[in-house]
């Protein structure tokens, strides 16, 4: 019997002198040279030139005047930094914000008559609606002039630490905004409008250059989308050769740009998430609760595997996949899966596998906002073919064939217009554009 619990000794000691050497190892593995330059690239900085322009965005929906809402916004960050950490069931409400003592301008009142996020023929519904409009336009007026002077600053990037309850700005007075440009442009004031609508393009162009977090590069794209389709609703009614105004100089050329917002938005993000991660885990629990947690959490390495599915869409790969403009998410990195490393941080390995997923189709987004500029910037040439009497076809493939890359585009099979495929398909599986023929030719007798 004494044999027998000798022999079993042996073989637990054994088992936990092999567990042990196992977990050391593991612990002791260095990051990857991959997942360290992916962290290195997310952890530089990344300056800007020009005027930053988020507290004016900030306090988009209140009559503040925007000096005094970049003083308050200074306050309001070092409130933020202050404060613990708001997540989860039990947190409370956050604080109020200093803004919150000055009026608000973009009233609700008639909000149900403007053109939603969805609207794909916004001029039509505003045409329908042009009495009931004329309130919901006046008092939205103000709102319109904070919006416009947006496009006096280069870019928008929050100051707020990068947390899981940091504050996010109010993106959907831009969108209101779209409804008023088209509401100016049916009552006869096509200039108006047609400034409106190109400003608006240059403030979403603006917004995915801005490398912020995610969210505010997508919603660039979505409003470069909205703006993208009133533009065209806008030009379907006049001359091929009417002259724009100079806001609309280059709001919507097919010029890589939104293309171009994709690392930077991605990179932005993944600051976020790896500064939100540091944050959640600055633990001021007793330290025996800490030693435990951190057994099997190593917070650099958990940080480096999610930063290179960051990183991965600034690398050859992914700028050899958007110039074959092939779906980006299809062939990122999900998760970094299961490896040796995992046995020491098990818990990271975890809590990255889970999170890996929130990136898909997000990519697909800034590549279907460029393929829709694309297709305007073709479908702005075709119209101005007066003279040229061959198949609208035969035309456009000799566009695209002057202009190679890019999504392809084909005539639709109702009506004549131009139509491509979207990767995105949230708001619909394609675009399509209007017959590219120049209305007054129409109207010629």
């Amino acid at each position: 019997m004494g044999g027998f619990f000798r022999w079993s000794g042996l073989v637990v000691f054994g088992t936990v002198v092999i567990a042990v050497s196992l977990y050391t190892v593991s612990r002791l593995m260095p990051i990857p040279a991959e997942d360290a330059e992916a962290l290195a690239l997310i952890e530089a900085p990344r300056p800007m030139e020009g005027r930053n322009g988020f507290a004016a965005l900030w306090s988009l929906r209140h009559d503040v005047p925007v000096a005094e809402a970049e003083r308050l916004l200074v306050l309001e960050v070092e409130r933020f930094r202050s404060r613990p950490i708001l997540i989860g069931a039990g947190a409370e409400p956050s604080h109020a914000s200093a803004l919150d003592a000055y009026p608000r301008i973009d009233a609700e009142a008639g909000s149900d008559v403007l053109c939603s996020g969805r609207e794909t023929q916004c001029l039509r519904h505003v045409r329908d609606r042009m009495d009931a409009l004329v309130p919901a336009v006046a008092m939205r007026k103000a709102l319109a002039a904070r919006v416009a002077a947006l496009d006096d600053y280069e870019y928008f990037r929050s100051p707020f630490p990068a947390r899981p309850d940091t504050p996010l700005p109010a993106y959907n007075p831009l969108f209101q905004t779209q409804t008023l440009h088209a509401y100016a442009f049916a009552r006869g004031d096509r200039e108006e409008g047609l400034r409106g609508v190109c400003r608006n393009a240059s403030i979403a162009r603006k917004l995915v250059a801005s490398g912020d977090m995610l969210v505010g590069g997508v919603m660039g794209t979505a409003l470069m989308d909205t703006s993208t389709r009133l533009f065209v609703d806008m030009l379907a009614e006049l001359p091929a050769d009417h002259p724009l105004p100079e806001e609309c100089a280059a709001a919507f050329d097919a010029d890589d740009a939104m293309l171009a917002g994709i690392c930077p938005s991605m990179l932005g993000e993944g600051h976020y998430v790896l500064e939100g991660f540091r944050a959640m885990n600055v633990d001021e629990q007793p330290w025996h609760r800490r030693f435990m947690a951190d057994i099997f959490l190593d917070q650099r390495k958990t940080m480096a595997r999610g930063a290179r599915r960051h990183a991965w869409f600034c690398g050859a790969r992914a700028d050899a996949l958007i110039r074959a403009d092939t779906p980006l998410s299809r062939q990122a990195p999900v998760s970094g899966g299961w490896t040796f490393s995992c046995l020491a941080n098990a818990t990271g390995c975890i809590l990255d596998n889970i999170a890996a997923p929130s990136l898909a189709g997000y990519a697909e987004r800034f590549q279907d906002a460029e393929a829709r500029l694309r297709t305007v910037s073709a479908w702005r040439a075709l119209r101005g073919q007066r003279d040229d009497a061959r198949p609208l076809e035969e035309r456009l493939g000799e566009w695209q064939r002057a202009h190679p890359g890019g999504r392809r585009m084909r005539i639709g099979t109702h009506g004549g217009g131009l139509e491509i495929d979207l990767f995105n398909d949230s708001q619909g599986r394609g675009f399509a554009l209007p017959p590219p023929v120049d209305r007054a030719d129409l109207r010629a007798p």
